[in-house]
């Protein structure tokens, strides 16, 4: 991969993508800059119907409402990432350009509709209905996300980072069409998910000859100090996940890239079961938040050997440890809004965020020569670790910018950019608008 720009229309490309998003933000951000300016506590003026009843309500989004009988909550999310580095060439481009819309009928069916505009292969995101009668027992049917992962179940808009983990982008599955049970118990301090999907998630199926097959996914968290006396015990919470499925004969093994796009771990042959395990800590007070998860993914690789004979299971095990503190201003509890918007006077909010993170890729065939060819008895290993250090700044309610430095570290020379250079580092710049 070249050193820099060695294309006479990356500049372009650049300034092209740069232009679209500001032109896309100047329509959102005078909305943006009202909302700053009128965030005070007091509830905001709504427009009724003839009968008094609310029909419009601006508060986190524009909502539509007819009376009891149906809530509809508007939804948009763009976003505009540049990268650049010295193992990447210059980059821009519109990582998200969503509208959706979330409701209610009745408050008894919760549904969410999500689409990605300009993505041919696979527009729909989030696509499902809830039965929303009792907390303890919902049920839900559609497209949605697999429930396996903290940082997999957590919005792009939420992130404290411009992306998720190296470990979290190979090991997790995404989203898919299923059904699934969910609730919480004991005053919320235990959620629980369950379900059963078509596939093994739209993430695992890049680069493969073939979808997973049917597979079953858990996910259990809970606040297991919730009855302490600390406060800050009080926060902490635990939760484990576990997928278990079917993954079809061929070059269907999971994958793995870098921040910078690079692959350095390509799929190899596989048969059999996948079975996923994850658990994830997390801790938030004042302006402090920690979060931290380790993620472990197995295939089977039955009559896979040159002689039809099984191989030694891939195994692929990943972490990640991530900090976050607002060091200037606060956000308000709805997580949208700075408490002190630029444009009401104040700052913004600023927050510093670090995250250390490590993913290997392998099998254990003791006695036999590893190998890189994606049919050896004995993969050859290749570890990846990354640190990050990031800067998020809130200047108004629905505008979010991120600055993160990445620098990573390959074991593997083959599957480095530069074979000469174990690490890499790689700058990436991200504006949001999330409404």
């Amino acid at each position: 991969m070249s050193h820099g720009s060695r294309y006479p229309g990356a500049a372009a490309q650049v300034l092209c993508a740069i232009v679209t998003a500001a032109l896309q933000l100047a329509v959102a951000v005078p909305a943006a800059a009202q909302g700053a300016q009128q965030i005070p506590e007091e509830p905001r003026p709504e427009a009724q119907g003839d009968d008094g009843r609310k029909w419009f309500v601006m508060e986190d989004r524009p909502s539509l409402r007819l009376g009891d009988v149906l809530r509809l909550d508007l939804t948009s999310k763009l976003d505009l990432n540049v990268r650049g580095g010295r193992d990447v060439d210059p980059d821009a481009h519109m990582e998200q350009r969503r509208i959706g819309v979330e409701g209610r009928l009745f408050d008894v069916i919760g549904f969410q509709i999500e689409r990605e505009v300009g993505d041919d292969e696979r527009p729909w995101r989030d696509v499902f209905a809830e039965w929303r009668k009792w907390r303890e027992l919902r049920v839900r049917a559609g497209r949605f996300k697999v429930p396996f992962g903290l940082e997999r179940l957590t919005s792009v808009s939420d992130l404290d980072f411009a992306h998720r983990s190296i470990a979290t982008e190979a090991l997790t599955p995404g989203r898919d069409t299923g059904v699934e049970l969910n609730g919480r118990f004991l005053s919320r301090a235990v959620n629980y998910r369950a379900g059963v999907f078509q596939h093994d998630g739209d993430v695992s199926r890049g680069g493969t000859d073939a979808p997973g097959g049917r597979t079953a996914a858990a996910r259990i968290v809970g606040t297991p100090f919730a009855w302490a006396s600390s406060p800050a015990l009080q926060r902490v919470e635990l939760g484990v996940s576990m997928t278990a499925g079917d993954v079809p004969q061929g070059l269907n093994g999971l994958r793995a890239r870098t921040s910078n796009e690079f692959e350095a771990v390509a799929p190899v042959y596989v048969a059999g079961t996948r079975v996923r395990f994850a658990a994830d800590a997390a801790f938030a007070q004042g302006p402090l938040s920690i979060k931290g998860e380790f993620l472990e993914a197995r295939d089977q690789r039955k009559h896979q050997g040159l002689g039809d004979e099984d191989l030694a299971d891939v195994v692929a095990r990943g972490w990640y440890v991530s900090a976050a503190s607002f060091v200037l201003g606060r956000l308000r509890s709805n997580g949208t809004a700075p408490r002190t918007p630029l444009w009401g006077g104040g700052i913004g909010a600023l927050q510093l965020a670090a995250r250390v993170e490590s993913l290997a890729f392998g099998s254990h065939a003791p006695g036999v020569e590893p190998l890189r060819n994606p049919r050896a008895p004995n993969i050859l290993p290749n570890d990846i670790h990354a640190v990050t250090l990031g800067v998020n700044w809130f200047p108004v309610r629905f505008i979010k910018m991120q600055w993160n430095l990445i620098r990573e570290h390959v074991q593997d020379p083959d599957r480095r950019p530069d074979p000469a250079r174990p690490w890499s580092t790689t700058g990436v710049f991200r504006v949001q608008f999330a409404l």
